[in-house]
Order: structure tokens, then sequence, then C-alpha cells
């Protein structure tokens, strides 16, 4: 029972986060996506994953917008009736999506390359 509890603490926490989130009225806050929440079974802290929209100073900006906002979002989960204490929340900025991104596009750029490659090559004759 105690590892079906932790995913729904886990999803009830990311669901909680990701709407506390849309309602921050922080001007530094860009476009946020919370990806995932890993627990610890204790319940006693969690990291919430997540990406920004935007170049490199939106997201150092968001950042420290949800530094300051992490009291306050922990505050909030204390009316959680699954939760005796909240949790301590550490943001970790993921940046896995555009590394995946950067990634797609570099394939994209060499089949591309490869195809101009075998149209502009004439066919060889085997003698």
């Amino acid at each position: 029972m105690g590892r079906r509890r932790l995913e729904r603490v886990t999803e009830l926490i990311h669901q909680e986060v990701s709407k506390l989130i849309l309602q921050l009225k922080d001007p530094g806050l860009g476009f946020v996506t919370v990806l995932a929440v890993r627990m610890t079974p204790d319940f006693a802290s969690a990291k919430i994953f997540y990406s920004v929209l935007g170049p490199p100073d939106e997201r150092r900006r968001t950042e420290e917008a949800l530094e300051r906002a992490r009291p306050y979002i922990r505050s909030q989960l204390r009316s959680l009736e699954s939760l005796k204490t909240p949790p301590d929340l550490t943001f970790v900025l993921d940046n896995s999506a555009e590394e995946a991104a950067k990634v797609l596009s570099l394939l994209s750029q060499l089949e591309q390359e490869r195809k101009k490659n075998a149209i502009s090559k004439p066919p060889e004759k085997n003698a």
C-alpha cells in the first residue's frame, strides 16, 4: 500500500503545483510546464521537474520566480488532506525536451544532406 500511496500523493502534488504556478502573478515567471514530481518515500521532500519556453535569460528569471514562490506553494500544499506536513520543494529545470528537439533537428539536417548528395551523384554502373 505504501508504494501506491506514494504514487497517488506524487500525482496530487504534480497537479496542485501545476495549478498554483498558473495562478502566480510574478512578472519574472515565463511559460512553465511541470514535467514530473519525484517524492521521497517519507513524503518529506519533492523535486519538481519543469521546463520553460524561451531564451536562457527567461529561464533564469523563471528559476528565480519559482524560488521566490516556493514558500507560498508549499504553504498551499498544506491544505491537502492526504499529507500531515507539506514536503520541502526543490525546483529542477529539465532541458531534456530542448535537447531532444536539437537532436531531432540535427538528424533531420543530416537526412536532407544525404538525400541532396544522393540526387546530385549519378548512379554508378557496374561493369
